[in-house]
């Protein structure tokens, strides 16, 4: 399953960690991870 559409959707700053695919990421990873997401679609 393509998870890319929650780059699209703000984290609330109350959230401390991500369930995607039953692995947990940290708030600042997947920030970190929608940073690169959108800088390679831009590149594109």
């Amino acid at each position: 399953m393509d998870y890319n559409y929650l780059y699209h959707t703000d984290i609330p700053k109350g959230v401390k960690s991500v369930y995607i695919n039953g692995k947990k990421i940290s708030r600042e990873e997947f920030l970190k991870e929608r940073e690169n997401f959108f800088s390679k679609k831009r590149s594109i």
